[in-house]
């Protein structure tokens, strides 16, 4: 009897670590359960926190990217402006510096185209059958004078004419054409039996253009 006591009490004694054990066990196993879990928020928040992190760098280098391509097309459009400005700078140049020559011959030619005019009204009042001679002629034969004479004024005028030509001045003569004012100035106007009304019938004085510029009105 008093050993079967021992023997239970020896067993009780014995039982009694094995549960402390299981116990401990447990406890590790829940401990080693949430430390692993806070571990893995743990990772989880950083891994997060990474990703906002990368996101906002993203974010600001795409903010940095189109700050520069702005600053680019802003450059791109100065350089295309001040390009622009240049090249229109040089044309104004080169117009002005034209007009100005165009300027300084406009008097000289209104002066040549004058003489041009009293030149023509000489060549007009020789009778057509004086304007030429026969070869044979004495040198002071009238008629070979006439023609001699008329033959040196017309070569006096073709040249003044091939002078102000290489100017960029030339005559022009609106006879049969529709009377324009800006070109044309009318010292009369008449009805005439089969002619359009506004036609130029006859032109007293040339016109005369430089550089498709009017210089003289023709007076029809």
């Amino acid at each position: 009897s008093a050993v079967a006591g021992s023997s239970k009490q020896l067993l009780t004694v014995t039982a009694a670590p094995a549960s402390r054990a299981m116990n401990f066990s447990t406890t590790r196993a829940a401990y080693n359960s949430a430390s692993s879990k806070k571990e893995q928020e743990t990772q989880a928040s950083g891994e997060a926190m990474g990703a906002t992190d990368k996101s906002a760098d993203t974010e600001a280098l795409q903010t940095q990217i189109k700050e520069k391509d702005a600053k680019i097309k802003e450059l791109q459009e100065a350089i295309l402006y001040g390009k622009a400005d240049y090249q229109n700078l040089q044309r104004r140049s080169k117009d002005e510096k034209a007009q100005a020559g165009d300027f300084a011959i406009t008097r000289l030619a209104k002066d040549l185209t004058s003489s041009i005019d009293i030149l023509g009204l000489a060549l007009r009042s020789v009778p057509e059958e004086l304007r030429t001679a026969p070869k044979d002629l004495d040198m002071k034969d009238p008629r070979r004078v006439v023609a001699d004479l008329y033959s040196g004024v017309d070569l006096t005028s073709k040249s003044l004419l091939d002078m102000l030509r290489t100017h960029g001045i030339v005559q022009f003569d609106p006879t049969g054409e529709k009377f324009d004012p800006k070109e044309h100035e009318a010292l009369y106007q008449a009805p005439v039996p089969g002619k359009e009304p506004g036609t130029v019938l006859e032109c007293s004085k040339l016109g005369y253009k430089i550089k498709d510029r009017l210089l003289r009105a023709a007076e029809v």
